[in-house]
């Protein structure tokens, strides 16, 4: 499924991903944004994207105690943005489908 603001953008991939995981959607109270705008005006107001998650899926630790299914925040081309983890790597919402990036680049993880 290709990169959708609001449908499969980063944070609702993740979110997707815990609903699987746990039967929880954390994002239930956010469904229904559709812009870029729309997104970085939640994630501001939160102050900053690791705040943002936090107030979802509580504290966060350090991404070397992320396991397989817990939600990462990465950094990629100066974007911040949130994949799950596989043991080795993480995966979250692509251009053109799922993209994967080295768990190097987390700065933060959520335990799900």
């Amino acid at each position: 499924m290709p990169f959708e603001w609001g449908k499969n953008d980063c944070c609702l991939f993740a979110a997707d991903a815990v609903l699987a995981m746990t039967g929880a959607d954390p994002a239930a109270p956010l469904r229904g944004y559709a812009s870029a705008l729309a997104a970085r005006r939640l994630v501001d107001e939160a102050g900053g994207m690791q705040e943002f998650v936090s107030q979802f899926l509580g504290d966060p630790v350090p991404p070397l105690m992320a396991a397989v299914g817990d939600v990462v925040l990465l950094t990629n081309e100066g974007r911040e943005l949130l994949g799950i983890c596989n043991g080795t790597n993480a995966i979250g919402a692509g251009e053109r489908g799922m993209a994967v990036l080295g768990m190097d680049s987390a700065r933060a993880a959520w335990k799900v």
